[in-house]
């Protein structure tokens, strides 16, 4: 079943880069991961397909149909980490969680320790946010993601300020994840990260897509994604999906 599905997406910003005609899919239970550098697209992408900016041009479907007209039906099957953790800093962990899960209609208050333990934070879910490290921010960001149960994923830069103690188990998350069938949208520039946790990747550079196949391939022509990334960003070739 496809999940994603955009097509010839495009939205520039005055004096700055954004996306150009870019077109992915992604299926349910696949993880496809968004790679290349700062200003490359990945984030102007994610938040054209989570309704925060409105596209110039293409379309954009995710469970079949559109953020512009159907947006909290699709929010409610979707779960969303871009740029910087919308988090509530005079609220405690376990506050924060309760008060997210209000915006989901299958949200069960019930299911807020457990996303705690899962990601490490059970010890401090009466903390407040505001004393938390950003790699402990990033971590209650993942659990208030989950928090619907979600058949959609999308996170921008999930690992940024995560030790590796925390980089870890977002990978053990992600993996068990798209097991249960949940299709994940992944930026990162992290070559190495997404190796590990991606079933498909494209290269954005300067909001244009390189090129983009499987991992597996990737691995098996290129030997690394590195590699890869380094011959379709060198002008040497493209390949698409």
């Amino acid at each position: 079943m496809t999940i994603v599905r955009i097509e010839n997406l495009t939205k520039k910003y005055a004096g700055r880069r954004g996306v150009e005609n870019l077109s992915v899919e992604v299926e349910a239970g696949q993880v496809l991961g968004l790679l290349g550098p700062n200003g490359s697209g990945k984030t102007t992408a994610m938040k054209a397909m989570t309704g925060l900016i409105r596209p110039d041009a293409g379309e954009i479907s995710l469970f079949g149909l559109n953020p512009l007209e159907e947006l909290p039906a699709i929010l409610a099957r979707t779960g969303c980490m871009i740029e910087t953790p919308g988090l509530y800093p005079y609220l405690t962990a376990e506050q924060n969680l309760l008060l997210t899960g209000r915006f989901y209609p299958r949200f069960d208050a019930k299911t807020v320790e457990p996303l705690l333990e899962r990601v490490g934070l059970l010890p401090y879910r009466r903390d407040k946010v505001r004393k938390f490290s950003m790699g402990m921010k990033q971590r209650l960001a993942l659990a208030a993601a989950l928090l619907p149960r979600p058949d959609l994923l999308v996170l921008d830069e999930p690992t940024n300020g995560m030790d590796i103690e925390g980089a870890a188990l977002f990978r053990e998350l992600l993996l068990e994840e798209r097991a249960r069938g949940c299709a994940v949208l992944l930026s990162s520039h992290l070559a190495h990260e997404m190796e590990q946790l991606c079933t498909h990747v494209v290269v954005l550079r300067e909001g244009t897509l390189q090129g983009g196949m499987p991992v597996a391939e990737v691995l098996e022509r290129y030997g690394s994604l590195e590699r890869y990334y380094l011959r379709m960003t060198n002008g040497e070739g493209r390949e698409a999906i």
